[in-house]
């Protein structure tokens, strides 16, 4: 995995951008960085490889929904940044751009965007899905990119992904996770949901022999519907299969037996399949 750089840009009456750097340049919101925002990305990364200049990707944050709706409308996350960093550098980009999506920010016109943050970054090419918009009111769109960057870059359309007739998108990810489906979910993200947390309490059963876990999610994770999960927990090199009560936004991990190490503060877990609540009554009986 390669080293990545990471540059955080907010607009304002002091702002400034940094020495341009001739690229590639993957644009979106990227939430989840699902099946579809990877053919995005590993588009311009092959594109970048033929022009041997680099790999980037503009992202933002917070939501522009969360920040347009004026804080009126919780925005539910997949993934923190970090995450979406790591899994970036994981693809092979070699720059991420960041841009802080606030009111001053939204008011800029799709020309005025161009210049400052595709031209003025060094962009020599586009590449972006067919929904991506850009500007004031979204008013930009990938038919109208190549006219506001006057030829000084190349753009590439990614077209709509399907998986099964339906489109790839965050939001219909975070659709499943609100109705529990999160066995269906890897299909469409590439690999199972994922969450991290930090433990709350541990304990040991008298009852059965189980060891139960108390986590804490940490911010900007989206948890699955309330009900029962079989899961998957990572911590320090270990990975363990239990269940998981997801209920009023907390978890309750389960697993038979002993967890080797019960020194860890955080946990990751991968959500494999919503578990029928009777089967799991009667198993840990």
């Amino acid at each position: 995995m390669k080293d990545l750089k990471t540059v955080y840009l907010t607009h304002g009456p002091e702002f400034s951008l940094p020495k341009p750097e001739p690229c590639v340049m993957a644009m979106g919101f990227f939430d989840g960085v699902h099946v579809a925002h990877q053919q995005v990305i590993l588009e311009a990364k092959n594109i970048a490889r033929k022009r041997k200049i680099k790999l980037a990707v503009m992202t933002f944050f917070p939501h522009p929904r969360e920040v347009l709706n004026l804080g009126k409308e919780k925005m539910n996350y997949l993934t923190p940044l970090e995450v979406k960093l790591d899994r970036f550098s994981k693809l092979g980009v070699d720059i991420v751009y960041v841009i802080k999506f606030d009111l001053v920010f939204a008011e800029l016109s799709p020309k005025e965007f161009i210049d400052t943050y595709v031209t003025g970054l060094g962009v020599k090419h586009a590449v972006a899905g067919f929904d991506f918009t850009y500007g004031q009111k979204g008013k930009g769109t990938m038919k109208t990119m190549s006219t506001d960057g006057e030829g000084k870059f190349l753009v590439t359309v990614i077209s709509k992904l399907d998986y099964k007739g339906q489109k790839i998108s965050s939001t219909f990810i975070r659709n499943l996770l609100s109705h529990g489906e999160v066995n269906e979910i890897a299909s469409y993200l590439g690999d199972y949901y994922e969450t991290r947390g930090k433990v709350v309490s541990h304990y040991h059963s008298r009852i059965g022999k189980r060891f139960y876990i108390d986590v804490a999610v940490h911010p900007y994770y989206t948890l699955p519907a309330n009900g029962i999960y079989e899961v998957e927990m990572h911590s320090e090199g270990h990975v363990y299969h239990g269940s998981a009560l997801v209920y009023s936004n907390k978890i309750k991990l389960s697993f038979d037996g002993t967890i080797k190490n019960q020194t860890y503060e955080t946990v990751k877990l991968k959500w494999i399949r919503s578990l029928d609540i009777e089967r799991v009554q009667l198993q840990q009986i």
